[in-house]
């Protein structure tokens, strides 16, 4: 009576469930739209909105009824780490830009004026949250976060529902991921933190040849003066190899899925 009063049977039912619970691990953690200034009714109503889109092909998979409380434990939690690892592996692209901007700030000496990042509750440097932003404007520009939603959608067809595995080759991506991390930040952050050391071996020339200057204060301001210009000037760069990060996550999430 119950089933043909929702016009649901106990398949449909839990096989749009568990469709919500996927897309549900994806906007906890997704940038954009896992950001913690985003009320949870609106993440809940786009999981949900999502799901009514895609819940007509993903019913047409193959899809048994789990037998206990146990496998549908196991079904829920397969599902809720396929969104959330996905959504994480695009979030360490704008926590490489943050930390390029870290990295810079350390050695001009902004570490000391932090701000808090509302995003992840804690205090970060001041580049660091103008790269995270642009590095975000970027992302909106080149449609990252309709790819990565798009992905999730196509993901139904590729990880057959409750049926996610995590294997060795899914654990290798997800680290070599965070190696890659520290491998984009220095990029980010390569021609600031090199135009500010050729500036300390200067100062350190100049105070040697100059003693009775004060090299910490001319130090200071020169390495502010130095370290702003050089972020300027680099700001083209940083959008282009940006961009092409963001555009190599096409291939990364590919990867998990095929990992998946």
């Amino acid at each position: 009576m119950l089933e043909a009063a929702v016009g649901f049977t106990e398949r449909e039912f839990l096989l749009f469930f568990l469709v919500l619970v996927r897309m549900t691990g994806l906007f906890i953690l997704a940038p954009l739209f896992g950001h913690a200034s985003i009320p949870a009714q609106a993440k809940a109503g786009l999981a949900f909105a999502c799901t009514l889109i895609v819940y007509p092909m993903a019913s047409q998979a193959p899809f048994e009824v789990p037998a206990d409380v146990y496998e549908l434990t196991s079904f829920i939690a397969r599902e809720l780490i396929v969104g959330a690892v996905i959504g994480f592996v695009a979030l360490l692209v704008f926590a490489a830009a943050q930390y390029a901007g870290e990295m810079i700030d350390t050695q001009i000496g902004f570490s000391l004026a932090n701000i808090v990042d509302p995003l992840f509750g804690q205090q970060v440097s001041l580049l660091g949250q103008l790269h995270y932003l642009l590095a975000m404007m970027i992302y909106l520009a080149v449609d990252g976060h309709h790819y990565l939603v798009g992905a999730l959608m196509r993901s139904y067809s590729v990880i057959p529902m409750g049926q996610a595995g995590l294997s060795p080759e899914l654990f290798s991506l997800v680290l070599s991921r965070f190696s890659d991390l520290f491998v984009m930040a220095l990029r980010m952050a390569l021609p600031p933190v090199a135009c500010l050391l050729i500036t300390e071996m200067a100062l350190g020339v100049l105070a040697k040849s100059v003693p009775q200057m004060n090299v910490l204060m001319v130090g200071f301001s020169a390495k502010i003066a130095v370290g702003l210009a050089v972020v300027g000037l680099a700001i083209p760069g940083f959008v282009a190899y940006s961009a092409s990060v963001v555009a190599g996550l096409r291939k990364v999430i590919a990867g998990l899925m095929k990992a998946f």
